[in-house]
């Protein structure tokens, strides 16, 4: 692969990245929201089941995402390679910049370290914080009274 592929790859690998959190934030939403009026009120068994399939659901995001990240990871070898072999384009460089800790935070940890830390840590604390209110917390029936009227014309 030479460094216009690699770098094309790269970005699409953001996209990828957005869009399963996008799908996250979706599957979240309606899970919570069919907490709230559906499965809150289930018993145990029914909570069971919803909970297995929000698993099954995040699960194959994970798989996806890590999946992600493996790729980005090579194709970041790719540019180091590249780099090694005499040279890359500004843009190459911005993009191993991204993935350099020695460039990013000091030395810390780098750019691309950050994202994937905070995105396994957010999901985790999703996670946990859905098996709570799945299992846990004691949903009341019309915290917010929803009614849905027919206006006859």
């Amino acid at each position: 692969m030479n460094e216009a592929e690699v770098v094309e790859q790269l970005v699409n690998f953001t996209n990828v990245l957005l869009a399963g959190v996008s799908v996250l934030f979706t599957v979240v939403s309606a899970y919570v929201a069919a907490l709230n009026y559906f499965i809150g009120a289930a018993n145990l068994l029914a909570r069971f089941a919803a909970f297995a399939f929000l698993t099954l659901i995040l699960a194959m995001l994970t798989f996806v995402l890590l999946g992600a990240q493996w790729t980005q990871q090579g194709l970041i070898g790719r540019l180091r390679e590249l780099q090694e072999e005499g040279g890359l384009t500004a843009a190459g460089r911005a993009v191993l910049a991204n993935a350099a800790p020695e460039i990013s935070f000091g030395g810390a940890f780098s750019i691309d370290d950050a994202v994937q830390a905070f995105s396994w840590a957010g999901l985790a604390v999703i996670y946990l914080s859905l098996f709570y209110l799945t299992f846990a917390h004691r949903w009341r029936p019309d915290v917010i009274p929803v009614s849905i009227s027919r206006t006859d014309p």
